[in-house]
């Protein structure tokens, strides 16, 4: 059974490399995107092990941009990229593997910084899972951005915009996540999810707990599971929540956006968060109408159909696509 299981592993992994260098060529097609959704939706094993093969080849791409230093790097290693070619007449993933390996070892020649940056970044509507190095993870909502950095005996990342959730492994080094003015620390294994905007961040502590500094207040508190809190430039409001409460919060993860009690105007600013087609309250006689139920964040047309089909509002299209709501008469 270790042995089948192993092979298993093995399999997917070999799979989610060639999905690496397949999706990173100019000429991959809709369909070969289509074809990769469906095999990353088989389970989160699959999108894990994208994730780690695609951070191996993001440190090959970096290690070819870099200048070697006193130490003599594989010359073919650190070349500049060659015209691209269709992936089918490339060398073969292993054959890049190989050179990924290579890779990691010149880091210890000092090739790299250890202090150096990753960025990771979605798009409108698009959600990603980051697995790294020590094995925590990150999982990003739409149009987000993180920089992770490995520095001083600390893991830290900083959310630059939007939304996430941090699931930190237990590790000797402190897991710190910095978000407008606030920097959190976990010790030891933590999930948590935060959101950022502007200088503000809001932090739900799923499990483990938080140590919290607010670098324009000068205040620090501790925070646990069960605690949903917004941090500003003036100070911090927390409140306990429910299991439910949160689940709800974190809905995203299904692709969904769970409403409970929210005005229209709210729901609305979420869906749009999540998608191109504009929707927009433009009375306020329905804006403060309280709303409930589980939609698909990317279905903003099943949304507004649900809301006329529900309540005396109507929904019209201007010259420039936005979906317009108001009562109607």
């Amino acid at each position: 059974m270790a042995r089948e299981a192993g092979s298993q592993r093995e399999a997917v992994r070999q799979a989610a490399a060639q999905w690496v260098v397949r999706l990173d060529d100019p000429a991959c097609a809709p369909s070969d995107r289509l074809a990769f959704e469906a095999w990353r939706g088989q389970g989160p094993q699959y999108e894990a092990a994208f994730e780690r093969e695609a951070v191996a080849w993001e440190r090959l791409e970096r290690l070819r941009a870099i200048a070697p230093g006193t130490s003599a790097a594989n010359a073919d290693l650190l070349a500049p990229p060659r015209e691209r070619t269709s992936i089918w007449s490339r060398p073969t993933v292993w054959a890049r593997a190989a050179a990924i390996v290579g890779a990691i070892g010149v880091t210890a020649a000092g090739v790299i910084s250890a202090t150096a940056t990753t960025a990771y970044a979605t798009a409108i509507g698009e959600r990603r899972v980051i697995v790294l190095s020590d094995d925590s993870r990150i999982e990003l909502n739409t149009n987000s951005k993180v920089l992770v950095r490995y520095r001083n005996g600390a893991r830290e990342v900083r959310l630059v915009k939007g939304e996430a959730l941090f699931t930190a492994a237990r590790d000797r080094r402190p897991f710190i996540v910095r978000a407008g003015d606030t920097r959190l620390e976990a010790s030891d294994a933590v999930q948590l999810a935060v959101r950022v905007g502007g200088r503000a961040a809001a932090v739900t502590v799923k499990s483990g707990s938080v140590s919290v500094d607010q670098e324009a207040t000068e205040a620090d508190s501790r925070q646990s599971a069960g605690v949903a809190a917004v941090y500003g430039p003036v100070g911090g409001r927390v409140q306990r929540v429910s299991t439910a409460e949160i689940d709800r919060a974190l809905a995203w993860r299904q692709g969904a956006i769970a409403l409970n009690g929210q005005t229209l105007e709210q729901a609305v600013a979420e869906f749009n968060r999540y998608n191109r087609q504009r929707i927009s309250v433009d009375d306020p006689a329905v804006s403060g109408l309280r709303l409930a139920g589980y939609f698909q964040s990317t279905e903003p047309g099943s949304f507004v159909a649900a809301v006329t089909n529900t309540f005396p509002v109507r929904a019209t299209r201007d010259a420039e696509g936005v979906i317009r709501l108001t009562a109607r008469d």
